[in-house]
C-alpha cells in the first residue's frame, strides 16, 4: 500500500504526542455531486483486526492473538499479562474478554499487575532491561522505578504494596560462599541469597531488610545441592495482619515472616511444614507460585506439581486452621484436559469473587466460578505469560497520546480504508468521522464500532475535503480525544 504524509492540525482533550499519521486525499463519493449527499454509506465497518494486521503500528511489536471462550460469568475486568514467546523474551499486554488487545508495549517485562500507587490506580511491571519494577500511570506514563536499595540486583518475580499504599516489599539476592557439605553439598558451595526489602513508598528507607540465610537452613531445599539457587523466591505478599506471605519454589514452602522481627512464624508445604495436610501429600503444594491470602482467610498458590506423582498444575485454595495446624484442601482447580506447567503460573481471585487460573508456560489462562470454569483464553503461537490477573473496576487506561490514523489509497468507487488505533484507552466504543474544506467546517460521515486495539473502516467523503478528524466516543457518545489532519500529499 503507498501511502502519503499529512500535517496534524490539532488534537482535542490531552497534548498532542509526536507519532507519525499518514493519509491521502479523500476522494468523492459515487454518486455525489458538488458536496452532495453520497448514494452508499460515508463509513462502512470493516472486520476485525488480528495482530500482525495492524496499519497504525506498522514496524513495531504487535503483542499475539488472544483465541478466549466466554460464558457470561466470566469478570469482566481486562486481563494482565506478559506475552513470552519461545525466546522467553516477554512483552506487557492488556487484553479484554473478547481476546482484542486493549494496550501493549514492547519491552522484555515480567509480572504485569494493577496496584494503587499514592492512593491512584497504577499498573507496575518488571523491566528486565533496567532491573526495576516500574509504575505507570492510568496514562501509562511512568512515575516511579522501584529497585531494592544498596547495591544487589532487583528480582522481578514479585512486588507487593502494604494495603494503606505506603509500603512496599521488593526482593532481590547476592551470592555468597558457604560450606555445603552438613547437607551433602560442596564444602566450597555457592548459594543465592535471598533478600526482601521492605521500603517507604514516600522516601525510599529501608524499614525491613530480611535474608534467607539468617532463618532457612540449605537443607530445607528440594534442589540438588550443586546449584547455587536453593531457595528460590517467586511470591511476596502482605497477610491480613500485616505480616508478609513469602513463597520460595525450591523449598515448596510457603513461609510467614513476621514484619517487625523477620522471624518465621510458620512453614506452610515442604520438608518442615508446620501444617498437617488431612488429604495426605497429594494436597500438598509443589514448587508453587503465587501464594496469597484471600479475602475469606484462605490461602491460594498455583500449584505448579513438579514433584506429584502425576505431574498435573492447578490452581489449589486451603483453608487454613492455625489453631490445629491444619491445611484443607477446599479448590483444586485444574484445566480440562489437565497441563503441566513446570514453570511459571498464578491464581489470583478476580474482582468478582472468581479464581483466575494462568497456568504458567503452556499460555492457557482459566476462569473459575463455583470450581466450573466459565472462561478460557490461549495465546496463539506463544509460549507462556507469567502471570494473569485482572484489572478493577476503577481503571481508565486514558493515555498520554494521541489516536493514530492511516487513510490507504482510493478505490474504484472512491472509497479509501481508515485506520484507527488508541493504544491503551479502556473507554472506547466507536469512532466519529468527520472531513470538510477547512478545520472549521466539517461534515460527519459517520461513526463505527471498536473493533480491537486497531479499527478500519471504509470512507467515502465529498469533494474538497482536505480535513479529516477521527474522534474517539466512550459508550454515551462523549468525545475523549481526537485526531485533526490536513491534507498534504509529498
Amino acid at each position: 500500500m503507498r501511502l502519503l504524509r499529512t500535517r496534524v492540525l490539532g488534537r482535542s482533550c490531552v497534548a498532542a504526542a509526536a507519532g507519525a499519521v499518514l493519509v491521502v486525499p479523500l476522494a468523492s463519493a459515487a454518486g455525489a455531486a458538488d458536496g452532495g449527499a453520497p448514494s452508499t454509506p460515508a463509513v462502512l465497518p470493516l472486520p476485525a483486526l488480528e495482530p500482525g494486521e495492524y496499519v497504525t503500528l506498522d514496524g513495531t511489536f504487535q503483542a499475539p492473538a488472544l483465541t478466549t471462550t466466554v460464558s457470561g460469568r466470566e469478570d469482566p475486568g481486562l486481563l494482565l499479562t506478559t506475552p513470552a514467546g519461545p525466546d522467553g523474551v516477554a512483552a506487557a499486554a492488556l487484553y479484554d474478554n473478547a481476546g482484542q488487545v486493549v494496550w501493549q508495549q514492547d519491552g522484555v517485562y515480567l509480572n504485569l499487575e494493577q496496584v494503587t500507587y499514592r492512593d491512584r490506580p497504577a499498573l507496575v511491571l518488571y523491566d528486565s532491561m533496567r532491573a526495576a519494577h516500574l509504575v505507570l500511570d492510568e496514562s501509562y506514563t511512568e512515575v516511579a522505578a522501584i529497585r531494592l536499595q544498596g547495591g544487589p540486583p532487583t528480582d522481578g518475580h514479585d512486588i507487593a504494596f502494604s494495603p494503606d499504599g505506603s509500603r512496599v516489599l521488593v526482593q532481590g539476592w547476592v551470592e555468597v560462599e558457604m560450606d555445603l557439605s552438613p547437607w551433602g553439598g560442596s564444602a566450597q558451595g555457592t548459594v543465592m541469597n535471598t533478600i526482601i526489602q521492605e521500603q517507604d513508598v514516600e522516601t525510599g528507607e529501608v524499614t525491613l531488610e530480611w535474608r534467607a540465610l539468617d532463618h532457612l537452613s540449605p537443607g530445607e531445599t528440594q534442589e540438588p545441592l550443586v546449584g547455587p539457587d536453593l531457595f528460590h523466591l517467586n511470591s511476596l505478599a502482605y497477610d491480613d495482619d500485616g505480616d508478609i506471605l513469602a513463597g520460595f519454589r525450591h523449598t515448596s514452602t510457603v513461609y510467614k515472616i513476621d514484619s517487625d522481627s523477620g522471624e518465621i512464624i510458620w512453614r506452610f508445604g515442604g520438608e518442615n511444614s508446620d501444617f498437617a495436610f488431612p488429604g495426605g501429600a497429594a494436597d500438598m503444594p509443589s514448587y508453587q507460585h503465587d501464594a496469597r491470602r484471600l479475602p475469606d482467610g484462605s490461602l491460594s498458590v498455583f500449584d505448579n506439581g513438579n514433584r506429584h506423582s502425576t505431574r498435573e498444575s492447578r490452581g489449589a485454595v486451603y483453608t487454613l486452621d492455625e489453631s490445629s495446624m491444619t491445611a484443607t484442601l477446599t479448590q483444586d482447580l485444574r484445566a480440562d484436559p489437565p497441563v503441566f506447567s513446570g514453570i511459571m503460573g498464578s491464581n489470583r481471585q478476580a474482582p468478582n469473587g472468581n479464581q483466575l487460573v494462568s497456568y504458567g508456560g503452556t499460555g492457557l489462562m482459566v476462569e473459575f466460578a463455583d470450581g466450573q470454569a466459565v472462561f478460557s483464553a490461549q495465546f496463539d503461537n506463544y509460549a507462556s505469560t507469567y502471570r494473569a490477573e485482572r484489572t478493577t473496576a476503577d481503571w481508565t487506561g486514558t493515555p498520554a497520546t494521541a489516536p493514530e490514523v492511516v487513510v490507504g489509497e482510493a478505490a474504484e468507487d472512491g472509497s479509501r480504508t481508515v485506520n484507527v488505533s488508541w493504544n491503551g484507552s479502556s473507554e472506547v466504543e466507536s469512532w466519529r468521522i468527520q472531513a470538510g474544506p477547512t478545520e472549521d467546517r466539517l461534515t460527519t460521515l459517520g461513526t463505527t464500532p471498536k473493533t480491537g486495539l486497531e479499527t478500519a473502516a471504509e470512507v467515502t467523503a465529498p469533494e474538497h475535503a482536505d480535513v479529516l478528524r477521527v474522534t474517539a466516543l466512550d459508550r454515551n457518545g462523549t468525545p475523549l480525544d481526537s485526531r485533526t489532519l490536513t491534507v498534504t500529499p509529498t
